[in-house]
């Protein structure tokens, strides 16, 4: 017997799922321990082969996938607990992530918030200007190079950052991602000088146009760099010595999943959520639907993605701690609402207010009993009759209602309700918001809502799904037999992902000897990249893309093509499907083909071959 496991840890809960080739699933939940969070997987595991005949070591030593996801690159970031990170720049260049083209006091906030300019803040620089170094160097936008280095001030520059204690340091060059001789050259005399110390390129991380975004994007690896691959050989290690043999996995952002020790930590960054819907996607598959809302309502938050014709929608600019960067992300919108967001109430206006505030796992809703005394939704749930006080968490634990029924009379008086008003007006409230999001990321964006099926997960989402479904007007509500734990179903069916890209700005008709070039030159990296970790020829899915956008426009959309050798008369056939793509997007009409069209960058991504599973 052969088995797939998935772990994902959240804000709350550690879920585990270990599926065997006859697809039985076993289950198991963890409260996730943010001192030691590898506690949270072992209980999670442990949870799952409670009742199955094997040992947890005998199950792990016929694994043949298992993978993890985590929240441990979000968290270092929101906690500001990541590396003491250091930047060597071209010269002239070191504010370019300060600045960060005027957009960081309201990057990824919601409209209502932007509009109040007063109250919004720049979010606090990771690097401060004194860990920054410039050097002397300068390539062209043609990838010339204009002025060499000196490794004697590459040195004095990186002796300097050492000196004042840097764990990590970023290189970025302007126009690195052109020619990258520069930035290679500084990273081989950094880590000869300094072995310890984690050094990232800004070219490897994300080789494309826009320094700020490139900058920042890689000035956020380093800087959860050192933490994560700690955390990452630590968790290899401890499963190893619980006898598994196959080579941990990760969940990227992206929504594909590589190994542990190749991983780049900035793809760990947002990654949490991406399991469940690739999980949505797999199960969507199986059971015929295209159209797909992905719900997951969890203990800290509520994620929504938008699943299309059986695509997986993706960011092409996701926002860090309001810094908008480079790698791409699975498209999520999220909101402060699971099962452990707290009930408050203004005293002011005698409101009742739902979020964003969370009791997470420690302390926990009150009803848990861990010393929580904040009211939250689960304390709610309780209440209303929703979760039964004698069987919760598998059954392993019982929820307190007295605590819950303290913990809501704690506001009750304050808006001039008995508890059970209190716990049905929080209940409508995150109910509405919850719909207003889902509307947010299809009626908004032209999609008819009718057409699609709302797949709701999460430990807290059933409990969600009837009146999100009956207020948005969804076809078909499916839920999951798994789905306080299907996130983790995700990260076991996951597949393993590698991506190339090249910029090059080219206007159609362009020549398509060296189109096809390009893409050869991709698809040999990528297809190297998947055998080298196992996947043979056979098993590869190669997809082919484009960025492209009309004359003087900034923003790129991206299309799918088909993977071919195109003659010389088809860039006619690129521009047309361009033409097609955007109108999708903006609107028929929207189109504007005599501005020409440009070519910004060539993508080869590739994966091994999903699982052929039946899920039980």
């Amino acid at each position: 017997m052969s088995y797939m496991i998935g772990v994902d840890t959240g804000g709350t809960f550690t879920d585990a799922v270990i599926i065997d080739e006859k697809g039985s699933i076993a289950r198991g939940k963890g409260l996730t321990t943010p001192k030691d969070y590898i506690i949270g997987v072992e209980n999670a595991l442990n949870a799952a082969t409670e009742h199955m005949p094997f040992s947890l070591e005998q199950v792990l030593s016929e694994t043949r996938v298992f993978c993890f996801g985590t929240t441990i690159g979000t968290n270092t970031i929101a906690t500001r607990s990541g590396a003491k990170t250091g930047m060597i720049t071209t010269m002239g260049m070191g504010d370019i992530i300060h600045i960060a083209r005027g957009m960081s006091k309201w990057g990824g906030l919601p409209e209502a918030e932007i509009k109040h300019m007063a109250r919004t803040r720049r979010s606090a620089p990771i690097i401060p200007k004194n860990l920054i170094a410039e050097i002397h160097e300068r390539i062209d936008w043609k990838g010339s190079i204009i002025s060499d280095i000196s490794s004697d001030e590459v040195k004095k520059a990186a002796k300097n950052l050492a000196k004042q204690g840097v764990e990590s340091i970023a290189v970025c060059f302007l126009w690195a991602f052109r020619n990258n001789k520069h930035e290679n050259d500084v990273k081989k005399i950094v880590s000869e000088l300094y072995p310890n110390i984690y050094v990232s390129t800004s070219h490897e991380i994300m080789p494309l146009r826009g320094e700020y975004e490139r900058f920042i994007t890689t000035v956020f690896d380093c800087y959860t760099g050192p933490v994560t691959s700690k955390f990452m050989e630590a968790l290899r290690l401890t499963l190893k010595n619980k006898g598994l043999k196959a080579r941990l996995l990760v969940m990227k952002a992206d929504g594909g999943s590589a190994f542990s020790d190749e991983l780049l930590p900035v793809a760990t960054i947002h990654s949490g959520p991406a399991g469940g819907v690739m999980g949505v996607r797999f199960l969507g598959d199986l059971l015929g639907y295209k159209d797909i809302v992905s719900a997951d309502v969890g203990g800290t938050t509520f994620d929504v993605s938008v699943i299309r014709d059986g695509k997986v929608s993706y960011s092409r600019d996701p926002v860090i701690e309001k810094h908008h960067t480079l790698y791409p992300t699975v498209d999520l919108i999220s909101l402060g609402a699971g099962g452990g967001t707290i009930i408050w109430a203004d005293p002011e206006t005698r409101t009742l207010h739902v979020g964003p505030k969370s009791a997470g796992s420690d302390p926990g809703p009150a009803c848990y009993g861990f010393g929580g005394i904040e009211p939250t939704l689960t304390d709610a749930a309780l209440i209303l009759g929703y979760l039964n006080p004698h069987y919760f968490f598998g059954g392993t634990m019982k929820l307190a209602q007295s605590k819950a029924t303290q913990a809501l009379e704690r506001i009750a008086s304050g808006v001039d309700m008995d508890i059970t008003q209190v716990a049905a007006g929080a209940y409508d409230i995150v109910n509405a918001q919850m719909s207003d999001l889902v509307t947010g990321v299809t009626v908004r964006k032209g999609y008819d809502i009718r057409d699609f099926a709302l797949f709701v997960f999460g430990g807290a989402g059933p409990i969600h799904a009837g009146a999100m479904g009956a207020e948005l007007g969804v076809k078909e509500i499916v839920i999951p037999k798994s789905a306080a734990t299907y996130s983790a179903i995700g990260l076991a069916t996951s597949s393993l992902l590698h991506s190339h890209v090249k910029y090059s700005y080219n206007k159609l008709p362009m020549d398509m000897n060296t189109f096809n070039q390009y893409f050869e030159d991709l698809d040999t990296k990528v297809s190297a990249d998947l055998e080298r970790d196992g996947v043979q020829k056979e098993d590869q899915i190669i997809r082919y893309f484009l960025d492209m956008k009309y004359g003087l426009q900034i923003h790129v959309v991206r299309i799918e093509i088909v993977r071919k050798k195109y003659a010389v008369n088809e860039a006619d056939l690129i521009a047309s499907q361009f033409d097609k793509a955007y109108e999708d997007l903006y609107g028929k009409g929207a189109a504007y083909s005599a501005a020409g069209r440009i070519i910004t960058t060539f993508i080869v991504s590739g994966q091994a071959e999903p699982p052929k599973i039946i899920l039980e």
